[in-house]
This record gives structure tokens, sequence and C-alpha cells, in this order.
């Protein structure tokens, strides 16, 4: 019985201590197990059924937590495989006056994908978390339903977080291709890329899609472009410059109510929800 109970509290302390956990776009993990600091929310959004657009891509950081000197395997599988396109890029860690900040992004053309701790490639001292940006693509003409998506981690035991993932009625109208304008630096909140999509909608600058994945930034990016193009094409009492600027400075005027941010940079996922929802 003794032998038995020792095996079990072993299991279970190994078990805690390998986790992989799915944020927001807004919400980019340190390499210590949290959230950076100019993104962080006392009320963050658990990620377990996100509304996934037609024609758009939407993005998730992974967090890979494990022992150091430890080594594991990634995988992501949807159900059915072919339910949307998947792409994975692993995030590079930038030091920042925020502290550590994954923003550089290689896409990994294979899976599981092996990892070790502490990653070989960032020398972070003290690191215990390696962030993965999982990228889908849902084709115009999927139908509207729900499809199941599994993050699983190997290490001795398997972990596995499973998504539901809801394709809604909203449909991305196409982008012309074109230079963006700059991205704000990494150390500013992840939302920032957001506001400047924003004022780019509120000034009447041309919503393009810039083709580069090179960084966490630009895909945020890439995902309120889409979101701005979505608004432009629909009625202006509902989603023009003047009806999404009142939603903006509600929302972050709510958000300022509190320290830290009751939201954190994840505010504008409300602006998205209410996009979505005029479809």
């Amino acid at each position: 019985m003794l032998l038995a109970i020792t095996a079990f509290l072993l299991a279970a302390r190994a078990a805690r201590a390998q986790s992989v956990d799915i944020y927001s776009e807004f919400q980019r993990p340190d390499p210590f197990g949290g959230i950076v600091a100019p993104d962080r929310a006392l009320a963050p959004r658990e990620i377990l059924s996100p509304a996934l657009a037609r024609g758009a891509h939407a993005i998730f950081h992974i967090a890979v937590s494990v022992p150091p000197k430890e080594s594991y395997l990634l995988y992501v599988i949807p159900n059915p495989l072919d339910a949307c396109l998947v792409a994975l890029y692993k995030e590079h860690f930038e030091h920042t006056a925020a502290g550590w900040i994954p923003d550089r992004l290689e896409e990994l053309h294979r899976l599981p994908d092996f990892g070790v701790m502490p990653d070989p490639d960032d020398h972070v001292e003290g690191q215990n978390t390696r962030v993965y940006l999982l990228d889908l693509w849902m084709p115009p003409q999927a139908p509207v339903g729900r499809f199941r998506l599994e993050v699983q981690l190997k290490m001795g035991d398997w972990v596995v977080r499973p998504m539901e993932l809801r394709v809604v009625e909203a449909r991305m109208p196409a982008l012309p291709s074109g230079a963006a304008p700059p991205l704000p630096p990494v150390e500013k909140g992840a939302d920032a890329v957001a506001l400047g999509a924003m004022a780019d909608y509120a000034a009447g600058i041309p919503v393009v899609a810039a083709e580069t994945t090179a960084s966490v930034r630009a895909l945020i990016r890439r995902g309120t472009a889409q979101d701005m193009a979505l608004a432009a094409s629909l009625p202006a009492a509902i989603a023009g410059p003047v009806a999404l600027e009142r939603l903006e400075f509600d929302l972050l005027r709510a958000n300022l109510a509190f320290g830290p941010r009751i939201l954190g940079a994840e505010w504008y996922l409300r602006v998205r929800d209410f996009l979505y929802r005029q479809k």
C-alpha cells in the first residue's frame, strides 16, 4: 500500500511539473510561466471555445512549461484534420525594459516539435516556459459549425488542452496587399497594435494585408486589419469610424478603472466580438 501511495504522489508531482496553456494573442506569455507585464489583466479571457470568422486567421499563444533539462514533444491536431489550415511558429524572446517579451517568429515545418528546457536559442536564465504561436486559417466557404482542436504535450505522460472552435457567420472581405504602417515597439502592450489599426481606420487610411509573418506584432496587426476591413463592410451607423471610436472609448475607460487593467490588452477582443455579432 505504501509503495502504491508513493507512486501516486510521484506521478501527481510530475503532472504538475509539466503544463501546456493556451492564451489569446493579447496575452503574451513570458519565459517564466506568467504573462508579460504590459499585457496583464485582472480578468484574462479563458480560451475554451473561441470564435473563428471565415476567410480569416486566428492566432493563439501556446505556453509549454517543463522542468529544467527536460525535453518534450508538442503536437497540434484538429479534428477533423481538414477542418482548418494550421501553422505553428516558435516565438523567440527579446529582452526589453519591460522584461522578456516574445516577438520574433520561426515557422515550424514539421510536427511534432521537439523542445528542451531552457531554450538553447534564447539564453534566458531561469527559463521554464517556451512559447509557440498557433495560426489557424478558416477558408471563406467553410461551413458554420464547431470542431475540436487539441494541443498535446508529451513528456513521460500526456497533457492535453482541447479547444472547441466555433466557426461563425462572419466572413472577412479580401484585403489588398501593401505596405502596412510601422509597428509599435515590442515593449508596448499587445493592444498598442490594435490601437494603431483602429486609429488608421478612423483616419480613413486604407486597410491592407501586409505580407509578413516575421513577428507576433505583425500577426496581431494582420488580425486587426481583418477586423477593420469587416467593420468597413458594415453599415456606418453600426461599425463606421465614429461608432467604433465610441466603443473603443467606453472599453478603454472601463479598462483603466482598475490597476492592473481589468481586461489588460484583451479589451480589444470585445471589439472583435462586437463585429462578429453583426454578421
